[in-house]
């Protein structure tokens, strides 16, 4: 019974709440329309005002997605961005006048003008009769002597109709929300089409990001090893070759180049454990993602507070994301965030995985092409995740991605 009238009063908040959005639809579509139409021959000046209406019409169908919620349970989708077919400000309209979904945009708008004034007044007469109908008896008395409303019959026939209204007010506000509702998903939702067409575009390019990607990282791991361990192990070379030229004559000599060589050895060793730990870490695949996160906490230079919660355990395309973007997001934080503290939040709900890293820090970070943000960005968007970045100069940094973890 709860979710019942709980279903009836979304129902009816769904249908009056249309009542002024309507009478202000009544009011400007036309004016703005006939005006926009009207004075375009004159030198164009109608064409900023049908412009300006366009884009009302198309903003009231972004809040009318969001406010369908109420009767459907979760907002309708919004369409896919379309890919512009030339540049300029002129060709960006032109694309929308050519977009069926525009004019479907302005047919809802019709529709909550019309249907929906209707149904919201409707809604509001049964809603007035009832409450004048259980109110009766309370106002009975005021009634003058020996007319029809001082019968007695009367103060027990009200409360009848009002019960009877009633039930009939909340079967109306069941039918219009759940009619006015469907409508609007008819018209607002994206068709099947257009979603396959953006599914395809983003996998073009998503996967031509990761091959990118891919490509970055070998180079990366070239120059590493080019410019770090290979040197490093050379030096090693060379200094071993000199002891043993030393090794009868000059012991000592030949001890402290051993010494130094075996130094080396240990730098080069350290930075290949960093290159491999950038490639994929072996605490990952052998302790988990918290274990893993743990050690990319307590290596860096702030103090991290961190939150894993992913049981059971996500795939391992999923964990490697998620570990890349904490190691990453960790890095800028130590290096160029200015931040005293952090938090990591990794917690899995169902079959998505949510990232969170934030800090307190200057703010201002930026997902720019060939920064490593980016580079994160495509590695998320490659397993059909999403990534985002919210930088306010001054209030922090929060660096967050959602994948998909089914394992």
């Amino acid at each position: 019974m709860p979710i019942r009238l709980a279903k009836i009063s979304d129902a009816a908040a769904y249908v009056l709440a249309g009542f002024p959005l309507a009478i202000a639809i009544l009011v400007l579509l036309p004016l703005g329309l006939g005006l926009g139409v009207g004075l375009l021959p004159l030198c164009l000046l109608g064409l900023p005002i049908a412009a300006a209406t366009m884009q009302g019409w198309k903003g009231l169908a972004r809040f009318e997605r969001r406010r369908a919620a109420l009767v459907l349970g979760e907002p309708i989708p919004a369409p896919p961005p379309r890919p512009p077919a030339g540049e300029g400000r002129w060709a960006r309209w032109r694309d929308r006048l050519r977009d069926s979904m525009t004019w479907r945009e302005l047919g809802w708008a019709v529709v909550l003008a019309t249907a929906g004034l209707i149904a919201a007044s409707l809604l509001l007469g049964l809603a007035s009769a009832t409450l004048a109908f259980l109110a009766w008896p309370v106002a009975a008395p005021a009634a003058p002597d020996g007319s029809t409303l001082d019968s007695w019959q009367v103060p027990f026939l009200m409360p009848v109709l009002g019960l009877l209204t009633g039930a009939l007010t909340a079967a109306a506000a069941l039918f219009f929300g759940t009619g006015l509702a469907s409508t609007a998903r008819a018209l607002l939702a994206p068709d099947e089409e257009a979603l396959l067409a953006a599914r395809v575009q983003t996998l073009e390019t998503t996967r031509a990001g990761a091959v990118e990607s891919a490509d970055a990282t070998l180079r990366r791991i070239e120059r590493d090893l080019h410019d770090g361990a290979q040197h490093r192990l050379a030096y090693v070379a060379m200094e071993l070759g000199r002891a043993r030229g030393k090794l009868d004559d000059d012991p000592d000599a030949a001890r402290e180049l051993v010494e130094r060589a075996h130094e080396e050895s240990k730098r080069a060793m350290s930075e290949l454990r960093d290159l491999v730990r950038g490639v994929h870490p072996s605490v990952l695949t052998d302790r988990g993602l918290s274990a893993a996160i743990s050690g990319i906490a307590s290596r860096s230079p702030i103090p991290v507070s961190t939150k894993v919660e992913v049981e059971p355990r996500p795939s391992r395309a999923a964990e490697t994301a998620a570990y890349f973007v904490v190691a990453e997001a960790l890095a800028n934080v130590g290096r160029h965030s200015g931040a005293t503290k952090a938090t990591v939040e990794v917690v899995r709900e169902y079959d998505r995985l949510h990232v969170e890293v934030a800090d307190d820090g200057l703010g201002g970070a930026r997902a720019g092409a060939g920064g490593g943000l980016a580079g994160l960005a495509q590695r998320v968007e490659a397993l059909d995740g999403t990534f985002g970045v919210l930088s306010t100069p001054g209030e922090g940094t929060t660096i967050w991605a959602e994948l998909p973890c089914g394992s």
